[in-house]
């Protein structure tokens, strides 16, 4: 990488000498000189960096190589600005100065040659990267293992289970990848010394391959430990093993018809052409083989599987914290903060071994509360490599990963670390111009900037540098084309630590508050070199002139700045400037004059700038412009005409939530006219922006022909957001043309009325063309006209997406169909929904139900499951996999739904990580039991968190094991059995039965589970004296009672509620008039809410004398409650008493019924 830095800026200077203000201002001579001294000292660049990082003379000199490399690289660029007929006396001296400064410290660098020549040759074995390796083999300490029996069960299952994915492959290769130290030679040592292994394989072979990769050496060394040899041995016994031909007999000769179990750890190789190489050896060795691959980049387990990688779960902060523990003396009393600190240390470790192995002996050192501190303030790698202990593996892993990158690979990764904090979030368009900006990516001969900073982004992912991240919508933006990303914890710490002596972040500037910056005329006088600028958060009301003097400038953010009225009318002086940000100026009202200068604009962001009123004429002369951002703006005025300019528009975003004002209606019609021009057109955000055409037009077919109008033409279009256009009735058959569609949001569009219909499906799921499509709802239909008679499912064979829905299920004509269709193969599909028309006559289906489920496997990467509307009585489809718990093993939430006719439900408790389950509209369901439904799984529903039971009209028993929220809705025929349901959080909703019901076994004795500590009661008729349940929760500590009318009590229930802490009367009307009387009796009731209880006039006369416990009063929507509480004669009583005019919130309490 410090390569790269200066040999860039020895290519400025080669441009510069000669160029003609150089000559005339005298400084060829000086160019040469820094050239020749910036020559000589390349050739030690690279063996510095490879030095470790305690080593501090060297560390001082590449940090002083790369300062005169970046000062050079300034002192050219202020050079080839420089024009010597304008320039005064002061401007040629200033730019002399700067040259003599940059001589001065490259001459600095280059008088150190001749003892960096002496230093290398005495110091040959440094610990450089060259020297990392340190082997590994089979054998692994079994204490040391923590946390990962379940990621060596699931990797022994798929040895077993996984069938070769082509008739070609005989062999099964898995992967396993992940950040350097994150347990994948542990993992693989624990599955190569398991039982099954040692039992199961007639050979099991280890070879640690690192970064020497040998065909040679790997056949040599299957070799050697087949026959239990040495390498001598081998090389004597056979004088011709030395050729690869005759290894290769050899080993098929041994192999062949042998179980083998092979490990290849660390593999670094990336060439496709040797992984295939590698991958084809193994194939030819034996048709019994399994191999496991050990590597940092997923691009190599891309590339070298036959079966899906393997990425390890990373461990729990509790397990970081007991390998941590386990170097340290256990604790005595009185060190309970110390322990504390401990745990908060383990959570820094991200869940990743290595790093909680490195600390521990760090804070084994010592038992000094400070000194832990220190360590958990501080930079883990900071600490680790600062010191004399040895480094860990983790750390060599990682620098032989940067290291191996390309320069400017190594340079855009390294900027990244240094100018972003800890889990900062950036859009990917963002980080590609922040790099093209800087330079550090240049276009080659084939490939553009932005080509190669595409690849560079999905490199950095296989390496597990980058990681995607969620949107937060809570910042207001809508863009939801965009891809934003964030870097691990533990990788950024390293990285911060290794390269910080680049300082590549020199040339860019972030401020993310300015709102205490004082912004003067000279603020960016002296950052004339600056090529990126990001300031974010300020009320300022005008930009200094000064920043329109950052000539190099390329990439500006000035974001938020909600008192700013007006931009510099230079602005168009900033001809580098290729990517402006203006998110968020508010009061922002037009743009300048000169804006239209700014000639190599392809990126502009407006998004909320509310205060444009119309497309201004300067934005419509950027030619270049490729990605416009309007969304929350209101210029519409002259939209049509100003948007068909821009011809190489690829990015569009119009999102406009206020677009019911009577004038946009009338800007908005020539909308169509300007869209249909942009045909190189990508991403097209319309988001509630065509509501005043939809809401204004007189017919459907109007605003389908206007539709039609916008999107002819886009036939590179592939996302289209439609989303919240609650007027829109239809889409457009030409939207079935566009062939490069893969994403159509129709969120909110409530309207809508033939999504799914025949003519809607060939739109949506375009299936011989839109192969990318990320949701897909499907109704089948059948093709009456075909001779096959078949139907529309046969649609779904080339769709693979995250989302898919079924619907009409009942109109298949034969089991064939769904086969077709190959469900199981479809590993993106994460939520599945399968739907049969409620009320359908039985007698029409062709195909049975439960036969028809057992062809639709779903795959192993479901993690959502709806069925509704089945028809069958058992509901036990025949899915012919080996083992349906690992196949589904990444299933959690399973909803059913109007089962008219079914008596007997699945074995559900197969799932293994099952969390949701939602049982609703079962008529003929009558017992509930755990062990019914637990397919003869002893862990059966351990992960269960929410149950929910609706509308289940003859259902009588319950029995369930213990989780933490259970909702019972509609069922009027429950009761309890021989214990209460038992959950944390239990919600009875329409239950009267199960209300007044008393459980079989003691009064107040639950099941062996945590008791009910919160109970939510929704339509009750029932006087609350009969609510006999109260009985059996002897732990509850909160309790709302929701849109219940008779709450007459008794002294029983009034004892059964003497531990209550929280209270909460919700939706209670009329003829509530008055708080229960038996409140005054909840003497450990602390917070009592009173929510939407409208007849409420005032509080019991004695409750405050009697709750004396009472800490907080809420009230919500209860006027004349309100207007009693806040009477001066009231104030006084209520003194003490916290009172809140607002809603007892679910986020503070959880007292509200969840919602269903």
């Amino acid at each position: 990488m410090a390569q790269a830095i200066v040999e860039r800026a020895c290519a400025k200077l080669r441009s510069a000498i000669g160029d003609e203000a150089v000559v005339r201002l005298n400084f060829t001579t000086d160019l040469h000189d820094l050239l020749e001294a910036l020559e000589d000292i390349q050739p030690f660049l690279d063996k510095a960096v490879m030095r470790p990082f305690r080593d501090s003379w060297l560390s001082l000199w590449l940090g002083g190589a790369l300062n005169a490399a970046y000062k050079t690289i300034d002192t050219v660029d202020e050079l080839q600005d420089a024009r010597s007929a304008t320039m005064t006396r002061r401007m040629k001296n200033a730019l002399a100065i700067q040259v003599q400064e940059a001589k001065k410290l490259v001459m600095w660098a280059y008088e150190q040659s001749p003892e960096l020549s002496y230093y290398f040759t005495e110091n040959p074995m440094l610990h450089g990267i060259a020297d990392v390796e340190r082997k590994t083999g089979p054998v692994f300490e079994e204490a040391m293992v923590l946390e990962r029996g379940s990621d060596k069960q699931r990797i022994m299952a798929t040895l077993l289970s996984t069938e070769p994915n082509t008739m070609q492959e005989h062999i099964t290769i898995l992967p396993i990848f992940g950040l350097a130290g994150s347990g994948k030679t542990t993992l693989a040592q624990m599955v190569f010394n398991d039982t099954h292994s040692v039992q199961g394989y007639d050979f099991r072979v280890w070879i640690h391959v690192f970064t020497r990769f040998d065909f040679h050496a790997i056949g040599n060394s299957i070799i050697c430990q087949v026959l239990g040899m040495g390498q001598e041995e081998i090389n004597h016994s056979s004088s011709d093993v030395q050729g690869m031909e005759s290894i290769m007999k050899r080993l098929h000769k041994l192999l062949n018809g042998k179980k083998v179990l092979l490990v290849l750890d660390s593999l670094w190789e990336e060439d496709p052409i040797q992984l295939q190489l590698l991958k084809s050896m193994l194939t030819f060795l034996g048709d019994k083989m399994d191999v496991i691959v050990t590597t940092c980049n997923q691009a190599i387990a891309r590339k070298i599987c036959t079966v899906e990688p393997y990425k390890p779960n990373r461990l729990s902060d509790d397990m970081c914290w007991k390998i941590i523990k386990d170097f340290i003396p256990p604790f005595k009393g009185g060190e309970e903060e110390l322990e504390k600190i401990g745990r908060e240390i383990a959570s820094k470790c991200q869940g990743i071994p290595s790093v909680a192995r490195a600390y521990a002996p760090l804070l084994a050192s010592s038992r000094n509360t400070m000194t832990w501190k220190e360590a958990m303030e501080r930079n883990t790698w900071l600490a680790i490599l600062t010191s004399h202990l040895v480094v860990p593996l983790a750390v060599s892993s990682f620098q032989l990963s940067f290291w191996s990158m390309p320069p400017n690979l190594c340079l855009c990764f390294a900027y990244y670390c240094d100018i972003f904090p800890t889990r900062h979030t950036i859009f990917k368009d963002d980080l590609v111009h922040h790099w093209i900006a800087l330079h550090l990516i240049e276009p080659s001969e084939i490939l553009s900037a932005t080509q190669i900073a595409e690849d560079y982004i999905t490199r950095l992912q296989d390496m597990s540098f980058l990681q995607t991240a969620e949107l937060d919508h809570a910042s207001g933006k809508d863009d939801k084309g965009a891809i934003l990303f964030t870097m691990h914890d533990v990788v950024h710490d390293l990285a911060t630590v290794l390269l910080k002596r680049y300082s590549i972040s020199r040339r860019a500037t972030r401020c993310v508050d300015c709102s205490r910056v004082e912004f003067n005329s000279d603020s960016f006088s002296r950052k004339k070199c600056i090529r990126v600028l990001e300031l974010k958060d300020s009320s300022v009301q005008k930009l200094p002139d000064s920043i329109c003097q950052l000539r190099h400038l390329g990439y500006l953010m000035i974001s938020e700045f909600t008192g700013l009225t007006t931009l510099p009318e230079s602005l168009g002086h900033l001809k580098s400037l290729f990517h402006i940000d203006l998110s968020g100026c508010s009061r922002l009202a037009a743009l300048p004059e000169s804006f239209g200068d700014l000639i190599n604009l392809t990126h502009v962001n407006l998004s909320r700038c509310h205060g444009l009123a119309e497309l201004s004429e300067p934005l419509q002369k950027l030619r270049k412009l490729v990605y416009l951002d309007l969304s929350f703006c209101s210029c519409f005025e002259g939209i049509g005409e100003g948007l068909r300019r821009l011809t190489n528009l690829e990015h569009l975003n119009l999102s406009n939530p206020c677009c019911y004002v009577a004038q946009h209606h009338s800007h908005l019609q020539g909308l169509k006219d300007g869209l249909c021009k942009l045909t190189k057109l990508r991403y097209l955000n319309l988001s509630m922006c065509l509501n005043p055409i939809f809401y204004c037009h007189k017919s459907q077919e109007d605003s389908l022909k206007y539709l039609q109008e916008c999107v002819s033409g886009l036939s590179r279009l592939e996302h289209l957001d439609l989303s919240h256009n609650t007027f829109l009735f239809d889409l457009p058959e030409s939207l079935g043309n566009i062939s490069r569609l893969h994403t159509l949001d129709l969120l909110g569009c409530i309207r809508i009325k033939k999504v799914g219909e025949t003519k809607c499906l060939k739109i949506i799921i375009d299936l011989s063309k839109c192969r990318g499509l990320e949701s897909c709802q499907l109704v089948v239909r059948v093709d009456e006209v075909a001779c096959s008679n078949t139907s529309s499912l046969a649609q779904l064979e080339v769709v693979d997406c995250k989302e898919l829905e079924i619907s009409c299920l009942e109109r298949l004509k034969s089991l064939d169909e769904a086969r077709r269709i190959r469900l199981v193969e479809k590993q993106k599909v994460e939520r599945l929904k399968l739907c049969w028309t409620v009320g359908a006559a039985q007698g029409s289906m062709q195909v049975e139900e439960n036969a028809l489920l057992g062809e639709l496997v779903p795959p192993h990467s479901l993690q959502c499951l709806q069925i509704c509307g089945y028809g069958g009585e058992t509901c036990l489809p025949a899915w012919r996999i080996p083992s349906i718990s690992y196949h589904l093993r990444n299933l959690t939430e399973v909803t059913m739904e109007d089962f008219s006719r079914c008596i007997v439900l699945p074995p559900l408790g197969l799932f293994p990580n099952l969390q949701r389950l939602v049982l609703r509209r079962m008529a003929r369901i009558t017992r509930i039991d755990a062990g019914e439904l637990s397919g003869g799984n002893k862990e059966a529903f351990t992960r269960l968190s929410k149950f929910t039971i609706d509308d289940m009209e003859n259902l009588k028993e319950f029995e369930f094991a213990a989780v933490d929220e259970l909702a019972i809705q509609k069922c009027p025929l429950l009761s309890c059995g021989s214990l209460p349901p038992r959950a944390q959080r239990l919600l009875i909703s329409d239950c009267e039965q199960l209300m007044s019901s008393s459980v079989g076994g003691i009064d107040g004795v639950e099941g062996p589970s945590a008791p009910v500590t919160e109970l939510v009661v929704q339509t009750c008729n029932l006087a609350l004296g009969d609510w006999s349940l109260l009985h059996h929760l002897p732990g509850l500590c909160s309790l709302t009672i929701n849109n219940c009318y008779n709450l007459t009590s008794s002294p029983e229930i009034i004892s059964a509620l003497s531990s209550l802490q929280s209270l909460c009367f919700y939706q209670c009307h009329e003829p509530m008039e008055s708080l229960p009387v038996f409140l005054c009796d909840l003497t450990s009731l602390q917070q009592l809410a009173i929510d939407e209880c409208h007849g409420v006039q005032s509080l019991p006369e004695d409750m405050l004398a009697k709750l004396t416990s009472l800490e907080a009063l809420y009230i919500w929507d209860c006027p004349e409650l309100k207007e009693w509480c806040e009477s001066e004669e009231n104030k006084q009583k209520l003194a003490h008493i916290l009172i809140k005019f607002e809603k007892f919130g679910t986020s503070k309490t959880g007292v509200h019924p969840p919602e269903m």
